[in-house]
């Protein structure tokens, strides 16, 4: 049976990715930040290489955008100095390395949807972390591919970033809401993302890919639509666009153009995909 290493298995991403590996009959190692000494080049590889892993898939990030904005060192940390370390130590065993990463790195340069051809112009802090993660971990030298992700979402009610679950719980208190109707992206499943990933890296695709649902909206298109499929009535108002301390592009759309032209493309449209994630949260969870 083969293995694969699964690094920040302890996040959104990485649990599903995990799960996803085991339910196709593998076997996972999943490592989280408690489990190595995720700052030691050495230790890295010493996990890796104990595993006997076949594939390793970096999931480890760092994720708060304005904290980051005001001390950069944990974000870059992790998304830059860690990234590389991992790839550094996949290339040395020749062990095919799956990193995640944004497609806020793009910037905010255009008004139509980012494709991978498009040079990346990053505003913030963290998405400059994030591309530099992306040049280290092409700069070891390794077999990799990088996926970039939109705006993701998915995991149980006790996740701590679960943006789905949090508006639900809001709007049901609530008789109107106000939402940013200035920020636009792809609101992602993270089921969607697991087995888009899996069949591309199956398929021996290599490189830079966007991976993100079909179609695109605003921040508050997203909200409304997660308030209506629940089923609540509470109105969702447009309004100005959030006030932040990082510098967030306006236009974070994509298309998974490199899975088009492959034919790989498996990602559905994000309306579907939400609508089908919040009637399974409902089912299984009362609103508090």
């Amino acid at each position: 049976m083969e293995t694969t290493v699964v690094i920040g298995a302890g996040g959104l991403l990485g649990s599903a990715l995990a799960a996803g590996l085991e339910r196709a009959g593998g076997k996972v190692v999943r490592l989280s930040r408690g489990d190595i000494d995720l700052v030691r080049v050495d230790a890295i590889a010493e996990a890796i290489a104990r595993a006997g892993a076949v594939r390793v898939f970096n999931c480890a990030a760092h994720t708060d955008l304005e904290a980051a904005q005001d001390a950069p060192g944990l974000d870059r940390a992790v998304n830059c100095d860690l990234a590389g370390a991992i790839a550094r130590a996949s290339a040395d065993q020749n062990i095919p390395l799956v990193h995640f990463s944004s497609t806020g790195c793009y910037g905010d340069w255009k008004e139509t949807p980012y494709v991978e051809d498009d040079e990346p112009r990053p505003l913030s802090n963290h998405h400059q972390a994030k591309l530099a993660g992306e040049h280290a971990v092409a700069a070891a030298g390794g077999d990799h591919a990088i996926f970039r992700l939109g705006w993701l979402y998915g995991g149980e009610t006790d996740q701590p970033k679960n943006f789905v679950w949090k508006r639900i719980v809001e709007a049901a208190g609530k008789t109107q809401m106000t939402s940013d109707a200035v920020q636009c992206g792809c609101p992602t499943y993270v089921e969607d993302v697991v087995r888009q990933v899996l069949l591309a890296v199956g398929e021996g695709q290599r490189g830079v890919f966007n991976a993100v649902s079909q179609g695109s909206a605003s921040r508050c298109d997203y909200v409304r639509t997660i308030v209506s499929a629940a089923g609540l009535p509470c109105v969702v108002e447009a309004g100005p666009g959030f006030a932040r301390k990082a510098p967030v592009s306006s236009n974070e759309t994509a298309v998974n153009a490199r899975l088009q032209a492959a034919g790989l493309d498996i990602m559905p449209h994000w309306r579907d995909s939400l609508a089908s994630y919040v009637t399974g949260l409902l089912r299984d969870n009362p609103i508090p």
